[in-house]
């Protein structure tokens, strides 16, 4: 990125929520899945056997002291950091009581670059440095996750049947389950179900 484009916001404008990067240095999104090492019956689609993971998103960028206004333009603000949009070192410390709000609030937030858009990520990683040789700004280098929703499914459940019988079950309740109807087996049916338990 050249100095002149650096100086006068002619950037891809991308913003982490509302703070408006200067420079956008790296930007990588990672799409990953887990599929099965198992074999896989035919017939299924082969999808039920493929998880997607969360997307993830890297970036790295700078955020300066220098505000330049050109052909009217005006500067950007942050709700809730005090005088946004301004020079020098209050603009820094405005960007970073606002990535520590972000960090802090666990919130998704949605993130524009030049290539995309990323609605719902939440920020799982954020370091902020900066060094006496860069002047007055500072390096973001951010990791943002995606977070999915889902919709809860409602089904009905068909009331029970509540006439006075069992219907449909396998006995009565407090039936001794030697007898049948309350009477006792014969003789001859006796000695038939000894011969079968004996193996005779």
């Amino acid at each position: 990125m050249s100095f002149i484009a650096l100086m006068f916001g002619l950037n891809s404008n991308t913003t982490i929520g509302v703070i408006p990067l200067d420079a956008l240095l790296n930007e990588n999104t990672s799409l990953e899945s887990q599929a099965t090492s198992y074999a896989v019956e035919e017939g299924p689609p082969v999808t039920d056997h493929i998880a997607q993971e969360s997307e993830v998103l890297q970036l790295d960028g700078w955020v300066t002291a220098a505000e330049a206004t050109m052909l009217g333009a005006v500067g950007r603000s942050i709700v809730g950091a005090p005088s946004w949009g301004g020079t020098g070192r209050q603009k820094l410390i405005s960007a970073k009581a606002a990535l520590r709000k972000i960090h802090a609030d666990r919130l998704p937030i949605t993130i524009t670059t030049g290539l995309d858009v990323y609605v719902d990520f939440a920020m799982i990683r954020c370091e902020i440095g900066r060094t006496n040789e860069a002047g007055d700004r500072f390096t973001i280098s951010a990791e943002f996750r995606k977070i999915r929703k889902v919709a809860l499914r409602q089904a009905d459940i068909p009331p029970e049947k509540t006439s006075g019988t069992a219907a449909g079950k396998a006995g009565s309740t407090k039936t001794n389950a030697g007898k049948a109807n309350g009477v006792d087996p014969s003789a001859t049916e006796r000695s038939k179900l000894k011969g079968i338990l004996l193996g005779k």
